[in-house]
């Protein structure tokens, strides 16, 4: 791993501000640090307020923004005091500490700072960078985790045992650093989350991140934990997978994206004892509220393997609830036994991310293996995560359903396709006449997205419960695409007048 800091780049940088986003920004752009909003970074600085007074703030992460995009307005600034206050406070709860933290920003309108910026506020020093990275997340979920941790970096960081993100875990680390000398730490690693890293200088802070991940790849390559994939060949039926998202969309009581992964990586991960290996847990407990806990597990049976996956979820769910409520316990994602791996969502975005989530973890599952056997957290630990409010909250915010999100179209022409996209449908164009060019465009929109549940061809739409055999120019568009629109979630006609 390699540092990205330019110091030409940085030169532009003219307030603690400005540098907080340019380093943000590398570490959001490898996604072997951090995935889709995960991590988060902040800087102390000084603010003078409206009575020309000078006051103490730490500008952290907000909620909903990604290290990879943030801009100034994503940072939240809270004063210092009422942070360090609350560290003091033996008890507090997620609901009163997001309302504390609000109340204790100096511009309302930003938002809601990341969950914890009191652990941000305790590290004694200006800036503080958080990572989910891949290699030490990797490496703490084995078995003889710490022991490993501890080889590798020594008495150079600070390692804390797994414990729930939020309050609990910023007052785990103000008690167990009261004594310590952090000006002897290069960072901190969470068992099974992450990795911080401190300076009172911007790009010792980013530059110790890169440091510290590079001594755990090193690690990895050491001791044999590298992966040699040979390419990969995937023979699943085009009907197959259109009927696995129809079901799954049936359980949701939605349209459903589903993308079908056959790279190299999922393929062979897919060839592994799945039972085992995949049946754990997430790589880092975050992860759980894209994902869910497990896979689904499909075979010949795909009707009888969904129906266990939401039997063995509600099981799940009764073993570990205190009041809250259920879940759809429908898959986020599959993993079809040897011949790649499914992630479905509410919308192609949704679908991509997870798909994204399951190629890191993929790679770290199988890398773990070779260190002695993948170690997750267990079913209790991930649970309070899945159904934490603060996390659910971060979904809910976001989630504005168009009226035909979850719905794949194919577009002769131009007629209609804005319309469509307007109204959140996945829509892929198919300007072609010939046979195969058609079964090409059939089998994108089949591998990338799940299925067909609209044609539109010479300004006709058709659906699941359309008469195919209306009179067309396109009649080989409409015979190759009618098994799958068979197959298609059913849209109301209304919604295309």
């Amino acid at each position: 791993m390699r540092s990205f800091y330019d110091d030409k780049e940085a030169f532009g940088c003219k307030t603690d501000l400005d540098l907080r986003v340019y380093t943000s920004r590398l570490l959001g752009r490898d996604a072997s640090l951090v995935l889709h909003g995960g991590g988060n970074t902040s800087v102390k600085s000084t603010v003078t307020n409206l009575l020309g007074e000078s006051e103490e703030v730490l500008y952290v992460k907000g909620s909903g923004w990604d290290l990879a995009t943030i801009e100034a307005e994503g940072f939240a600034p809270v004063r210092m005091d009422a942070l360090l206050g609350m560290a003091e406070l033996k008890e507090l709860s997620d609901t009163d500490m997001v309302a504390q933290q609000r109340l204790a920003m100096t511009n309302p309108s930003a938002p809601n700072p990341s969950v914890e910026a009191i652990l941000h506020a305790i590290i004694p020093f200006k800036f503080v960078d958080h990572t989910h990275a891949d290699a030490v997340v990797t490496i703490t979920n084995t078995h003889g985790g710490e022991e490993k941790i501890r080889e590798i970096y020594g008495e150079r960081v600070l390692v804390i045992p797994y414990i729930m993100p939020g309050f609990v875990l910023a007052k785990l680390v103000y008690d167990m650093t009261r004594d310590v000398v952090w000006e002897e730490l290069d960072g901190m690693v969470l068992m099974n989350h992450g990795l911080f890293t401190f300076s009172d200088d911007g790009k010792k802070s980013y530059e110790k991140t890169i440091e510290l991940v590079d001594a755990a790849e090193k690690y990895l390559e050491k001791n044999g934990a590298v992966l040699e994939l040979d390419s990969a060949t995937s023979s699943v039926e085009l009907l197959t997978l259109a009927k696995i998202r129809k079901e799954v969309s049936n359980l949701k009581g939605a349209a459903t994206i589903s993308i079908f992964n056959e790279s190299d990586l999922a393929v062979h991960f897919s060839k592994q004892d799945v039972e085992q290996i995949a049946m754990q847990g997430p790589l880092t407990p975050d992860h759980v509220i894209r994902t869910k806990r497990v896979p689904a597990l499909l075979g010949d049976d795909v009707s009888a393997d969904l129906a266990r996956f939401v039997k063995e979820y509600k099981e799940y769910f009764e073993a570990n609830e205190h009041g809250e409520t259920l879940l759809n316990p429908a898959p986020n994602f599959a993993i079809l036994k040897g011949r790649g791996t499914l992630s479905f969502g509410a919308n192609a975005k949704e679908a991509n991310i997870i798909k994204d989530i399951n190629e890191h973890t993929f790679e770290a599952i199988l890398k773990a293996q070779k260190l002695g056997g993948y170690k997750a957290l267990s079913a209790k630990d991930i649970f309070e995560v899945e159904y934490w409010s603060l996390e659910q909250a971060k979904l809910k915010n976001g989630a504005k359903t168009a009226s035909l999100s979850g719905k794949i179209a194919i577009v002769a022409g131009l007629e209609r396709a804005d319309m469509l996209k307007a109204q959140g449908a996945v829509v892929v164009r198919c300007d072609a006449v010939k046979s195969e060019e058609i079964s090409a465009v059939v089998e994108r929109a089949v591998k990338s997205f799940g299925g067909i549940d609209i044609v539109v061809a010479d300004g006709e739409v058709f659906t699941p419960s359309s008469d195919l055999d209306t009179h067309t120019a396109h009649q080989e568009l409409l015979k190759q695409c009618a098994p799958f629109l068979k197959l298609g979630v059913e849209t109301l006609h209304q919604l295309f007048m």
